[in-house]
């Protein structure tokens, strides 16, 4: 599949590096994992992206589902050693209903006893925690030193 990037959509500009909203965890030719700057059950929600447009789940040619899967089960397993949850939620919206940015991509959210899920979180992390995070994501992804992402609007 030829690469695809619509400037605007949220995520084509993550992984291109023209935003810099969250920080990243991961990323290879085909995926990138980020860390969700509104967190609903504490330390460790990630965000796994294909770097291409695709819309969504209907939207995503069918010999790429399989690696789109393993790379959401690799980040859950990784949320869950690196930030000690006993288990995950995993979801995926299609359409307009539940999803804001039109771009596929699975919601990894961490899951520990009494953790009020589900439950919306209303305040952003600090940049500094979220790069914390991603760090000790990243080490757990088996990519201690993801690609740098230039800052929004510096060449």
């Amino acid at each position: 599949m030829s690469e695809i990037d619509v400037p605007g959509c949220h995520f084509c500009d993550e992984v291109r590096g023209r935003t810099t909203e969250a920080p990243r965890a991961f990323c290879d030719e085909s995926f990138s994992v980020f860390v969700g700057r509104y967190q609903p059950t504490g330390p460790g929600y990630a965000l796994v992206v294909p770097s291409w447009h695709v819309e969504d789940l209907p939207a995503l040619p069918e010999d790429l589902c399989g690696p789109m899967l393993r790379m959401a089960r690799r980040t859950s397993v990784a949320v869950q050693q690196a930030f000690g949850a006993t288990g995950t939620t995993v979801l995926q919206n299609n359409g307009k209903p539940g999803q804001s940015v039109p771009h596929l991509h699975f919601h990894v959210i961490p899951r520990r006893p009494g953790d009020g899920y589900p439950r919306r979180a209303e305040t952003p992390v600090h940049v500094d925690e979220l790069t914390r995070q991603a760090t000790i994501l990243a080490t757990a992804l088996g990519n201690p030193a993801p690609r740098p992402r230039p800052r929004a609007g510096l060449s």
